[in-house]
């Protein structure tokens, strides 16, 4: 669904992206971990066309991103921000709805299939008791729900979502993650999510993209990218992993630097005081 090729990008003289290739599948959740800095949100700038590189391509559907109108950019792809979605006086319904207007000729509002698109949208997300609340009246947590409605709500092929369960506490992460696994599988939908929790990537990415100060470090299955080694080298933590008792996937137990094998406590990532 999207194909990224030898991707550069620069802030003057410091390069924040270094030469980035990756693809992702219809139908497959492609997992974008690393720590602060390493150009993870810069890659999603890119493949929202907010940004252009210096080098390299993107193609969407097999066209260059550049060929695309906004419009017709709209209809295949779905980008959520790492800002989320702003308070808004809108209600929730009203904003849910506007993931519709790439496939509406013109405004207002909807036909029957743009209301069936946000009616089930809403059921699927938990929405519909507070679909005429204003967005400006919630919480951050549920803002987020919203915007991640919205997007569902466009019915894009490709998902790309920047820190999707920020706000969230336990149980809306598992709910959300959970809503955007059943919307994959049953569209075919191909995401690509940035996450910083690290067992919730492995838990549900099919294939995790290790990044390092805006390169790619390491690529392949949530149990071949997460090795004590690449976290240690990568985060500067030493830490446990252990297998989830349900899954199986790799989950990532974490010490104090103060535990860490005196080796390698030198090299650790200081706090600046």
């Amino acid at each position: 669904m999207v194909n990224i090729r030898n991707l550069w990008k620069y802030d003057g003289d410091r390069p924040l992206l270094r030469g980035i290739s990756l693809s992702v599948a219809p139908g497959e959740m492609l997992g974008v971990i690393g720590p602060n800095g390493s150009g993870k949100t810069t890659l999603v700038r890119l493949l929202s066309a907010e940004e252009n590189p210096e080098a390299g391509e993107i193609r969407l559907g097999g066209r260059p991103l550049t060929e695309w109108s906004a419009r017709e950019r709209a209809r295949q792809m779905a980008v959520l921000p790492q800002e989320g979605l702003p308070p808004t006086p809108f209600t929730v319904e009203e904003v849910v709805s506007m993931g519709r207007h790439p496939h509406r000729g013109w405004w207002p509002w909807s036909g029957s299939r743009d209301a069936e698109a946000v009616e089930q949208v809403l059921e699927e997300t938990g929405l519909q008791s507070n679909r005429n609340r204003r967005v400006d009246r919630l919480s951050g947590g549920e803002r987020q729900r919203v915007a991640i409605a919205k997007a569902m709500a466009q019915q894009p092929r490709l998902l790309v979502l920047d820190e999707p369960t920020t706000y969230l506490d336990i149980a809306y992460q598992l709910s959300v993650l959970d809503g955007i696994q059943q919307w994959r599988r049953r569209e075919g939908l191909a995401v690509l999510v940035i996450l910083h929790d690290l067992n919730l990537a492995a838990q549900y990415c099919d294939r995790l993209l290790l990044m390092k100060e805006g390169a790619l470090f390491a690529e392949g299955t949530p149990g071949q990218v997460l090795t004590p080694e690449r976290i240690w080298e990568v985060y500067g933590v030493q830490p446990v992993l252990t297998e989830h008792p349900v899954t199986g996937a790799p989950q990532v137990l974490l010490t104090s630097g103060e535990q860490a094998p005196a080796e390698n406590r030198e090299s650790a990532v200081p706090f600046p005081l």
